[in-house]
C-alpha cells in the first residue's frame, strides 16, 4: 500500500512541475519573461537536471538582461549533455557579445568538433575566428557553413563582411545580394551602403 501511494505522489508532483515548464514555455512565448523565469525555477527544483528547461531558463534569463546568470545555466547543462549543440552555441554566442572571443571561439570549436554537419557551428566559428583576425580561417569555415547549407543566409552575410574587409567588393555585394534573398535583412543596408545599383 506504501508503494502505490508514493507511486502516485510521485506521479502527481511529476504532473505538476510538468505543468510549470509547460507554462513557462507559454510564458515566454508571451514575452513575459519573469513569469517564465519563475516557472522554470519551480519545475528545476525538482528536475535540476533537466536539459530542455534549463536550456529555457538560460534564454529567459539572457532576455532579462542576466546573462551571467544564464551562462551558468548553460555551463550546467553542459556539464550534463556536452554535445548539445543550441546550448554550446548560445553560449559561445554570449561569449561574443561580451566581447571574450578566445573563449566564444573555444565554444563554437566544441560545437563544430561534435556536430561536423552544421552549417551555423561553422558560420558561427567563421564569425569568431574573422574578429580574431584569422582571415583565412574564417574563409573557411564560411565555405564549409555554405556547402553543408546554401541557404544559411547569415552565412553569406558575415562572408560577406569578411570579403568587404578584404576589399573584394565584388564578392562581398555578391554575398549580400544572396544573403538578402535569403531574407537576412541586415544585408539590404550593407547593399546600400557598399554595392552599386
Amino acid at each position: 500500500m506504501k508503494n502505490i501511494i508514493a507511486f502516485f505522489l510521485l506521479i502527481s508532483i511529476a504532473s505538476c512541475a510538468g505543468k510549470k515548464t509547460i507554462e513557462g514555455d507559454q510564458y515566454y512565448d508571451k514575452g513575459e519573461y519573469s513569469l517564465a523565469l519563475e516557472s522554470y525555477d519551480k519545475f528545476l527544483t525538482v528536475y535540476p537536471r533537466n536539459i530542455k528547461t534549463l536550456y529555457n531558463r538560460a534564454r529567459t534569463q539572457e532576455k532579462l538582461g542576466h546573462i551571467e546568470l544564464a551562462i551558468k545555466d548553460l555551463k550546467t547543462l553542459l556539464e550534463l549533455e556536452p554535445d548539445h549543440l543550441q546550448a554550446r552555441i548560445t553560449l559561445g554566442e554570449m561569449e561574443f557579445n561580451l566581447g571574450d572571443y578566445n573563449q566564444a571561439l573555444y565554444e563554437f570549436d566544441q560545437a563544430v568538433n561534435s556536430h561536423k554537419q552544421s552549417s551555423v557551428a561553422y558560420a558561427y566559428r567563421a564569425k569568431a575566428n574573422q574578429k580574431l583576425g584569422k582571415l583565412k580561417k574564417a574563409d573557411s569555415d564560411y565555405g564549409v557553413a555554405i556547402r553543408l547549407d546554401s541557404k544559411n543566409g547569415m552565412a553569406y552575410l558575415y562572408r560577406g563582411t569578411l570579403y568587404l574587409y578584404q576589399k573584394k567588393n565584388t564578392s562581398a555585394c555578391n554575398d549580400f545580394k544572396q544573403a538578402r534573398d535569403l531574407g537576412v535583412l541586415e544585408a539590404e543596408s550593407a547593399i546600400k551602403k557598399y554595392c552599386k545599383g
